[in-house]
């Protein structure tokens, strides 16, 4: 994505567990897609210990290359957090109380019936030529410099605190100064891999010309960015580019930006007026967790078996001993056994089942580490598939639950014939 001008922006992330890995620094991440939709550019990210000559290096130069400096981390109360001693610094300040910031503290403590702490009491200092940005849902106020043009903020670490007070006070600045904007869709893909999918989508010259596609794989799926900058929105040429590559991929896509697979398999069911039904071996019950992620889902989903052991699929589903016996608790036969089961002794329209070996241990030659078997079945009949995944138990228990989900949602929408 290329920017126009001048109009700059760079973020400083502040922590040593930050850059001991500690903690995964999200706030780099939001920042810098939020920084981008006001249709400023991100230069540099930059993550720096609790070192004081270093942070006071890292400020000066970016305060000299950018004209938007975003720092964040470093205002709490305890030994480490050194930022504002730093920005006092660098901007030759002097700290004083602010009112403010006193009043909003005994109201905050004022709530839970206890009197501002000791180590709370520094919160009250801002430096005295600044710009406070006072925070509402916090104890520790962000604030704004300038110097020469060049514009620094400073903000909390923690990440409610950090958005904020960016969407109060940094968003609209940066928006009034900019002349273009940035504009993004995120379609979101399941049940391919990465080369599969660009392969079916063929070429994309044309579409680059009017958007920028960022590719975005997952063990989950493949999410695919669209992007564009432009002076008066760009609505228009994403809903342009999207239509095209649901021409192409319109199989694999179940949803935009924020939607979900489970939510758009609640979605389906709920206009159908159907029911569903999960039997799960391999998975724990992660399916039936992710059905009721969403709000209203008891509406369709009637509940959900976990049978994890071959005497529950028997006396919980019905699935026969003899079948048990001759092709084991991972295989088609079984798995098609635990969906029609499922669907019959819960009443339901439509069952999912999934049996497979998550690993690491416990596979074999024949039935490897990863196999796994996902069957769907309703009124019209069953579909069963066979799956090999890898040796992580997690991705495999994650990637099972999505892929079943996956299956209902293409069975719903007459995508998934029987087997």
């Amino acid at each position: 994505m290329i920017f126009s001008g001048s109009n700059s922006a760079e973020i400083l992330v502040i922590g040593d567990e930050v850059i001991s890995g500690l903690i995964v620094d999200t706030n780099s991440k939001y920042l810098g897609e939020r920084i981008y939709e006001t249709g400023v550019g991100v230069s540099r990210i930059t993550k720096i210990g609790d070192d004081f000559s270093i942070m006071e290096e890292c400020i000066e130069q970016a305060l000299q290359r950018s004209d938007w400096v975003i720092l964040t981390g470093g205002l709490g109360i305890t030994h480490d957090d050194i930022t504002k001693s730093v920005l006092t610094k660098v901007f030759a300040s002097n700290l004083h109380r602010d009112e403010k910031v006193i009043q909003m503290l005994e109201e905050t403590f004022r709530k839970r019936n206890r009197a501002i702490p000791a180590s709370v009491q520094s919160q009250c200092e801002v430096p005295d030529n600044c710009q406070v940005l006072y925070n509402e849902v916090g104890t520790a106020p962000g604030f704004r410099f300038e110097r020469d043009g060049h514009v620094l903020f400073c903000l909390p670490g923690v990440p409610h605190e950090m958005k904020h007070l960016f969407e109060r006070y940094i968003a609209p600045e940066l928006v009034k100064h900019s002349s273009q904007t940035f504009s993004h869709r995120i379609l979101k893909t399941t049940g391919i891999s990465e080369a599969d999918l660009w392969d079916k989508v063929g070429s994309i010259d044309a579409l680059q010309k009017k958007v920028t596609l960022a590719s975005l794989p997952s063990h989950l799926g493949v999410r695919i960015r669209l992007s564009v900058l432009t002076e008066t929105g760009g609505k228009e040429t994403l809903d342009e580019v999207e239509q095209s590559l649901r021409d192409r991929i319109g199989r694999y896509v179940y949803g935009i930006n924020e939607e979900t697979l489970e939510g758009k398999v609640g979605q389906l069911l709920t206009e159908k007026s159907m029911i569903i039904a999960t039997a799960e071996s391999c998975t724990g019950g992660l399916i039936g967790h992710l059905l009721t992620q969403i709000s209203g889902s008891s509406n369709y989903f009637k509940e959900g078996f976990v049978v994890y052991s071959n005497d529950a699929k028997a006396s919980r589903l019905g699935v026969e001993q003899q079948v048990l016996d001759k092709h084991g608790a991972v295989s088609e036969s079984v798995a098609r056994l635990m969906a029609e089961g499922v669907r019959r002794v819960s009443g339901a329209d439509i069952g999912v089942s999934v049996t497979g070996i998550s690993g690491p241990t416990g596979g074999s030659e024949e039935k490897p580490v990863g196999l796994t078997f996902i069957a769907v079945s309703d009124s019209a009949g069953t579909w069963c598939g066979k799956y090999i995944y890898t040796h992580d138990r997690i991705k495999n228990k994650e990637r099972t639950a999505q892929t079943a989900l996956n299956l209902v949602r293409l069975r719903l929408l007459g995508l998934l014939e029987n087997t």
